[in-house]
């Protein structure tokens, strides 16, 4: 029988959730706490230790970017596959199982240890596997997470499409609407297996597409309560987030009154961060409580298997040993806690809190887009004025051996017109009028940028390559040497890395960099001046192999606000953004003096 209630409908969903988290609340985050401390220093370790070691039995210890595709259709690839994929699903489908039986056990208003909960998921393992194992893995390892920014699991919170890739579909018509059809896709998924994880859990099934279907049954039977119940958590949810800011301001004020100061950007930050790393210990638990609750209500309740009456014994004597314990040591483990909850706090914010860097650079992706077509000297003069200390531009070597500052190997995006580069010489491509954002614009040749640009504001070039380059390199240094430019007004960059090894072996003195999209390698491995990693692939430990290899590390492409200040404190020496001018007021906002007096 479906469970039916005579309560009032307005909040009922949040009235249920607080009656669950009343006998499972300290339960959830005990043990939120506890595998979010195990992810970060056993689980994690584990995966990163495994992985490299298939990456060095296979020899692939320092590949990136297309490289990588020898290595996953490799036989090491479908080792690390079949090895670490089971892993990732156990322990992804243990962490929501146990949620989802302390929501369970607290909608039946009963009490049961996180020990006893722990037994019952060990038990559901061995149904787990067969022909369906795919299906679940396809689902908790890829579907949901791609769904499930701030939900998601300790192991895998989220996934992101990279936004280099975003970033160029959204350029096209056809780019834009195959990722909003990909992503539509995953939503209208997401939605409708949003009840596979308590079917999962509670119900006997071992086939995932059963789990799936019986999801997608539930989903349509209370698809219009499921729509309230998002519009009231959304409500919920904006409320704390008010509270929460509203709190930490007023410590802020307090902090201001009492030490006579202001606090830096910095600092306050940092109380921020420390607020919301705190609020990941409730998010995915109130999720599972929410779902779980909607499933309780819909679900027939002789497919739920889940004991009951023989955890009532265990519960009371588990009471008892639990009161004795704390008695007895209610001071240590007030201490414990109090030193667990700061080395938490601490880790959490560790990667979101850095310091202060004098030398920060900015580099304006393509010139500044807002000003002109990209790679035009619109563009270039826009990014100047917007204060970018570089400008970041692409070449691309023309039919006649010539070097245009192109960023597509065809003009059809920006021109209308289905040609290559590779085809026209310089004078044709110049002679093809370019449109973009309401703005016209040519081509320029690199020798027309050497000769305007070096001594108004420094140039990151970008080798790019169409296969059909003669004497590339070669073309590139002797037009770098007829300019005079002197090297400390340029630096290069590339993704292939035999060019970055060529440019580097003509022009020792010159400043070579690697342009990195994907890699599981540390940086110091590569023969490089300085290292351009795309931000899906930048964290703290890969910050940490730059500077071991005493190397530079721009993270590229940095478009909104709230990036650039994560990066900037994270540590990275800089960005390559499309919105110079708004990077700069983040960036002079940030280095605002710490220790100013108040009157």
């Amino acid at each position: 029988m479906k469970q039916t209630s005579q309560h009032p409908r307005f909040f009922r969903m949040t009235r249920e959730v607080i009656q669950v988290w009343k006998y499972s609340g300290r339960s959830f985050l005990l043990f939120e706490f506890v595998f979010k401390l195990l992810t970060i220093t056993l689980f994690g370790p584990f995966f990163f230790v495994m992985f490299h070691k298939i990456l060095a039995l296979g020899g692939f210890q320092a590949v990136a970017n297309q490289d990588l595709l020898r290595f996953l259709i490799s036989p090491y690839g479908l080792l690390s596959l079949l090895i670490l994929c089971p892993f990732a699903f156990v322990l992804i489908y243990a962490e929501f199982a146990v949620l989802i039986y302390l929501a369970y056990y607290g909608i039946q208003r009963t009490r049961i240890s996180i020990k006893s909960i722990l037994l019952l998921v060990v038990t559901r393992f061995p149904k787990l596997w067969g022909l369906g194992f795919i299906g679940g893995a396809f689902y908790l390892i890829l579907l949901f997470p791609l769904f499930s920014e701030g939900i998601g699991a300790s192991l895998l919170p989220g996934l992101r499409i990279p936004g280099f890739i975003t970033g160029e579909l959204s350029k096209t018509t056809l780019g834009t609407l195959a990722l909003t059809l990909f992503l539509a896709c995953v939503v209208i998924l997401n939605i409708l297996f949003i009840y596979a994880l308590p079917i999962l859990v509670l119900e006997p099934f071992s086939k995932f597409s059963k789990v799936f279907r019986k999801s997608i049954r539930l989903f349509w039977e209370s698809k219009w309560v499921l729509i309230r119940t998002v519009l009231e958590w959304l409500f919920v949810s904006l409320f704390l987030l008010f509270i929460t800011i509203i709190l930490l301001i007023g410590t802020v004020m307090a902090g201001i009154t009492f030490y006579k100061r202001e606090f830096s950007t910095l600092e306050i930050n940092f109380a921020f961060s420390s607020a919301f790393y705190g609020l990941t210990l409730l998010s995915t638990p109130l999720f599972t409580t929410v779902i779980t609750c909607l499933y309780a209500r819909y679900a027939d309740q002789k497919d739920i298997q889940v004991p009951l009456k023989s955890v009532d014994k265990e519960v009371k004597e588990g009471q008892e040993r639990n009161k004795s314990f704390v008695r007895r040591h209610v001071n240590k483990l007030l201490t414990s806690g109090l030193v667990l909850v700061l080395g938490w706090g601490i880790a959490a914010v560790w990667t979101d809190w850095g310091e202060q860097q004098e030398d920060w650079l900015i580099m304006a992706h393509r010139g500044d887009v807002r000003s002109g077509i990209e790679n035009t000297m619109e563009a270039f003069e826009g990014a100047i004025r917007a204060g970018a200390d570089y400008i970041e531009l692409d070449v691309l070597q023309t039919g006649d051996g010539k070097l245009a500052v192109i960023h597509d190997q065809n003009l059809k995006r920006l021109s209308g017109k289905n040609v290559n580069v590779y085809d026209l010489t310089l004078e044709e491509l110049q002679q093809i009028t370019l449109k973009q954002g309401g703005f016209s614009g040519k081509i320029p040749s690199l020798d027309e940028v050497l000769d305007k640009l070096p001594k108004r504001i420094k140039l990151n070039i970008e080798l790019k390559t169409h296969g059909y380059e003669h004497n590339y390199v070669d073309t590139f240094v002797e037009t770098l040497r007829r300019h005079h430019v002197e090297n400390n007004r340029i630096i290069v960059q590339s993704l292939e890395y035999d060019l970055v090894g060529q440019v580097k072996k003509l022009v020792p003195e010159l400043k070579v960099g690697y342009i990195i999209f994907a890699t599981f390698a540390d940086l110091g491995r590569f023969n490089a001046d300085f290292y351009v990693v795309e931000e899906s692939f930048v964290n703290a430990r890969r910050i940490a192999s730059a500077k071991l290899a005493g190397k530079p590390i721009f993270v590229w492409t940095i478009n909104t606000e709230e990036a650039v200040e994560r990066y900037y404190t994270l540590g990275v020496d800089g960005i390559i953004t499309d919105i110079t001018a708004e990077a700069r007021a983040v960036i002079r906002d940030l280095k605002e003096p710490v220790n100013r007096e108040l009157p």
